[in-house]
């Protein structure tokens, strides 16, 4: 179906579409291991090729892998019900986002998705006195970068106008990441999904033998979509992996009715026709119950998966051209570049953020 794609890479594509028609190539190991780091797929494919009985050379390595990952995600979900308990109990209403709470509901098994952080999505009425408590009572700091710009007054509010997560570790343990959200994404982007309209889709998840705010399914399936296909592009494969657990999971029970007067009424209907459409054109076995999307051409995907290049130390450039393509009509297009524009306006914290890297240059050299 992907004959763009090399052997190693359609193996995996297979994976994340669970495929059932793959016909087994001869992979190098070495390739596939490359493309299996930088996709974030791991236990999909060990997944996959234990139903299928696929053989690969590392499959020891893999199960070893897949069994750390599953510890580390675990031990992810207790620390975010810690802290959504934590706030819950101050009077906060957060939310679980993404992280653990995505692979149990996606594939109803915390340690099929492989992720790096906890997330949560916190009103901004709420945000100051959220970190607060966490930095209080969980230990969590806010990281260097951010306390730069939050000490001076005077950028503070700026920040906050352009930016939307904090990222939190604790003084313990750095590599327990807490990012804190008071939007979905860069208000530049353009992906409102505010939070004065959250209790209208608000639904209880149980999660590790609590209870905790998540978003009913459309709205979930569209917040999905903006960070995978809006803010990353789909340029990882776990993301495509997300997508197909979505529509085998929930694609019969959506109302997509209510997903696409979502998407018109959020100005990203486009979006939401390119992600099906890629989806489909993957391959994906696609069900008549499900919204009839034509097919897009995957191939400029496949050759950027295969090419697995570095990000780029600036993204906004990219974020623009994307946001014009994803983005429907005159009025949000106008919208998506006014936002920019008015960001880059923004002097002072734009040199203040200057300051920061060039300092941090100069230390690091």
């Amino acid at each position: 179906m992907n004959r763009s794609a090399s052997p190693e890479l359609s193996l995996l594509i297979a994976s994340c579409l669970d495929s059932g028609s793959y016909q087994t190539q001869k992979v190098e190991s070495k390739q596939l291991f490359n493309l299996l780091h930088f996709h974030q797929v791991r236990p999909v494919l060990l997944s996959y090729i234990h139903r299928n009985q696929i053989d690969v050379d590392f499959k020891p390595q893999l199960t070893e892998y897949c069994k750390q990952i599953t510890f580390s995600n675990m031990l992810s979900a207790q620390e975010l019900v810690k802290a959504a308990c934590m706030l819950t109990a101050k009077g906060i209403n957060v939310y679980a986002y993404k992280g653990c709470v995505w692979a149990d509901w996606l594939y109803g098994n915390i340690g099929q998705r492989e992720f790096g952080d906890i997330d949560l999505l916190i009103s901004k009425d709420n945000f100051s006195e959220a970190v607060d408590v966490l930095t209080a009572d969980a230990g969590y700091l806010v990281d260097d970068y951010r306390r730069h710009l939050l000490d001076a007054p005077e950028i503070k509010e700026r920040f906050f106008k352009t930016d939307y997560h904090i990222p939190m570790s604790k003084a313990t343990d750095d590599s327990s990441v807490l990012e804190a959200h008071w939007e979905v994404a860069y208000p530049r982007l353009l992906f409102t999904f505010p939070s004065e309209e959250w209790a209208e889709y608000t639904e209880k998840y149980f999660f590790l033998g609590n209870e905790l705010n998540v978003f009913q399914q459309e709205y979930q399936f569209l917040l999905l979509l903006v960070h995978h296909g809006g803010k990353e592009q789909w340029r990882k494969l776990k993301y495509i992996a997300d997508l197909a657990a979505y529509m085998s999971r929930y694609g019969h029970s959506t109302n997509w009715a209510k997903v696409s007067l979502l998407a018109h009424e959020k100005g990203i209907y486009s979006l939401y026709k390119w992600s099906l459409g890629l989806l489909k054109g993957l391959g994906f076995d696609w069900q008549k119950e499900w919204p009839q999307i034509t097919p897009v051409d995957a191939t400029p995907l496949i050759k950027y998966w295969e090419a697995m290049p570095r990000e780029s130390a600036n993204s906004s450039w990219r974020y623009f051209k994307h946001g014009l393509a994803i983005h429907d009509g005159l009025r949000h297009k106008s919208n998506l570049l006014w936002r920019h524009l008015k960001y880059f306006s923004e002097f002072k914290l734009l040199w203040h953020k200057a300051i920061w890297y060039r300092t941090e240059k100069a230390r690091s050299a």
